[in-house]
């Protein structure tokens, strides 16, 4: 028997040992266990392939091979696999209940070898132990994606309340407390149910409307004629009705359509992924356990694709609300460990016009990034928020929404503001029917709060990010004052000042 040694779960053994495999280190092997019965996590026959140095055995959720409660012999931290030089050892953890190891009980822990049948308990779940030969053991035989994949279901797992606390040292350090990635609905089911549910209020809310407005139209025929004969007397009345649309945030229907061409569903379709030790390879967006998500973009009248930051380089805010996004991190954390990371996006208007971009054509605004060591030298970022949540790419495009900086920075408290986007995804039905939702918000205090609008009475939601705030001028156009950034709380909004753009 091996002698016993101080076993503690540590981040080297872990997330260390997962970036070195996911970059391909030369040498580096790994093994297979070989499921010998069902659970709810894997199916007999099952061949999970191991490329972290350490793992644990049980019921917990934090273990990377878990059993769930119907095996309660199997304890919850109950072994634990270790990487020893170039050989691997198996470690009793359990006070409660045995491990065995080719029949024989491991008192403290033993050396595996090729072929070795792990057993959980008397009559407990079995295990075998697999150590592929040549090159096909090496973690370089296992392609990149599903090494990212590993990667993700390995070395994170255990660690995920401490890389919560390093996000939200992070996300503190920022200074916004919330950015809101929406992942495609479509691969959501719990997210498709609550689109379903919006639905049916908004059909709801649609149909008290209509009654109001029905009710609402003897009314609204007076006013019309009487504002058609003042306009008959004075020639002025347009205007008037600019100005009384501007002062009540009353929105002009027409004006708005006139915007929705130039405001884009954005959403990736790859991501090309360099490691640090040169290979590369690309993520298919619409294969499962690849990162997807979605926002809004808008086009300038100078030819300028506008839209959040958050949007663009996902990667650098993997933190959503207080849940910690497994995919995004390890993209992350490869881009701050020498490696690269850039996605190709599609931006689609109601008008058809479609746009190819990459994330690398953006501008960028990186000055309030926040940068932290985890342990054995690897770094996290967190994105920076405040004014610095946007990003803008040259795009040649002619016809887009006129802006006004100057307003953007000096907008009194009660302003009105419109906003044009894709909240959880609706609007967005498909290739060929794009259609931007309409949503209100109300400037909260005079000027700018730490270099953002910040509103309240906000009603836009996740999956507005990116779409364009705007005002009407004393014309009844629109114009663009700002671009959408976070949500905070039920009423709170963050409004990058279109002024930020170069």
């Amino acid at each position: 028997m091996a002698q016993a040694t101080s076993y503690k779960r540590s981040l080297a053994g872990s997330v260390g040992s997962g970036m070195k495999s996911v970059f391909g280190d030369k040498g580096r092997r790994f093994y297979i266990l070989e499921h010998k019965i069902s659970s709810k996590y894997h199916r007999a026959g099952e061949s999970q392939r191991i490329i972290v140095d350490e793992i644990e055995i049980g019921r917990d959720p934090r273990c990377q091979v878990r059993f769930d409660e119907q095996f309660s012999t199997v304890s919850r931290r109950h072994a634990a696999i270790v990487r020893d030089g170039d050989n691997w050892k198996l470690i009793q953890l359990s006070k409660t209940n045995s491990t065995y190891l080719n029949g024989h009980k491991v008192e403290n822990e033993w050396y595996l070898q090729n072929g070795d049948e792990i057993q959980l308990s008397t009559n407990g779940p079995k295990l075998g132990f697999i150590t592929p030969s040549g090159d096909k053991g090496l973690v370089k035989s296992i392609g990149m994606t599903a090494r990212l994949s590993l990667f993700r279901q390995q070395a994170l797992r255990p660690y995920k309340t401490a890389v919560s606390i390093l996000a939200a040292c992070l996300i503190l350090g920022c200074g916004i407390g919330a950015f809101y990635l929406h992942e495609l609905y479509q691969k959501n089911q719990e997210q498709a149910e609550l689109i379903a549910l919006n639905e049916k209020r908004h059909a709801e809310a649609m149909a008290v409307q209509d009654s109001l407005l029905t009710k609402a139209t003897s009314e609204r025929e007076k006013l019309t004629t009487e504002l058609t004969n003042l306009k008959s007397q004075f020639g002025k009345v347009s205007k008037q009705q600019r100005n009384i649309a501007v002062a009540t945030g009353n929105i002009d229907n027409a004006a708005i359509n006139a915007c929705l061409p130039n405001v884009f569903f954005i959403y990736p379709t790859s991501i090309d992924v360099t490691l640090p030790n040169g290979e590369s390879g690309t993520l298919d967006c619409s294969e499962s356990n690849v990162p997807s998500w979605s926002g809004t973009g808008f086009l300038l009248e100078n030819g300028t694709f506008v839209t959040a930051r958050h949007v663009i380089e996902a990667w650098n805010f993997w933190m959503n609300g207080n849940n910690i996004d497994e995919d995004l991190a390890q993209l992350n954390a490869i881009m701050n460990n020498g490696g690269k990371v850039r996605a190709h996006f599609v931006a689609i208007s109601s008008s058809g016009k479609r746009i190819n971009l990459t994330s690398d054509q953006f501008s960028i605004n990186r000055s309030a990034d926040q940068v932290r060591h985890i342990e054995d030298g690897v770094k996290m970022s967190m994105g920076g928020g405040g004014n610095t949540d946007f990003a803008y790419a040259r795009v040649g495009q002619s016809g887009g929404l006129k802006f006004n900086k100057a307003a953007s920075t000096s907008l009194d408290r009660g302003t009105k503001l419109t906003v044009l986007g894709f909240p959880l995804g609706l609007g967005a039905n498909s290739a060929t029917s794009i259609k931007p939702i309409s949503s209100t918000a109300t400037v909260g205090v005079d000027g700018l709060d730490r270099g953002v609008i910040l509103t309240s009475e906000t009603n836009f939601e996740q999956g507005c990010s990116g779409g364009p705030a705007l005002i009407m001028d004393e014309n009844g156009n629109y114009s663009v004052i700002g671009i959408v950034s976070a949500i905070a709380g039920r009423n709170t909004g963050f409004i990058v000042p279109i002024s930020s753009v170069n």
